[in-house]
């Protein structure tokens, strides 16, 4: 199967839609105007894989400076591929492709987390170098603009 993989800037209008309209599709989505401005911070790194013309995945990194040494640190937030082209190398594509770039931009360290229950995930993030903690975490949100929240 043959893909491309594109690192969209703020002026790719047309596939930050395409993105919007076939991915993010919860009840409270970005505007194509909040993603353009959020792309335009070079910290953030949003990677689209394509299949002729059509968005079958994506993937978002942020960088941020290290307390722990002189360079950035990266968190890999979010890797979303369809389900009918999972398994088709693309997850192994964003990872090179983001290692590759989070290198060349100084960072020092690219992190992730994943469910425990995600054995796909797991298993590809080993076989593209990253080192499983023995640790197991929860995840905890804070509601910061609902305004149901509060402060207890």
């Amino acid at each position: 199967m043959e893909f491309q993989i594109v690192r969209l800037s703020s002026t790719d209008h047309a596939l930050i839609q395409s993105l919007i309209d076939d991915y993010l599709t919860e009840a409270e989505c970005p505007t194509a105007e909040h993603l353009s401005s959020a792309l335009q911070d070079v910290r953030t790194y949003l990677y689209i894989a394509k299949n002729q013309q059509k968005i079958v995945a994506y993937c978002l990194v942020y960088t941020f400076p290290s307390i722990y040494s002189n360079h950035n640190m990266g968190y890999l937030y979010d890797i979303e591929v369809l389900q009918e082209f999972q398994q088709k190398g693309i997850g192994r594509a964003f990872i090179q492709q983001i290692k590759a770039q989070l290198t060349q931009d100084n960072v020092s360290e690219l992190w992730l987390g994943t469910a425990t229950d995600n054995t796909g995930g797991q298993a590809l993030f080993s076989k593209t170098g990253a080192h499983k903690s023995n640790e197991t975490f929860n995840d905890f949100t804070y509601e910061l603009l609902n305004e149901n929240t509060s402060n207890r």
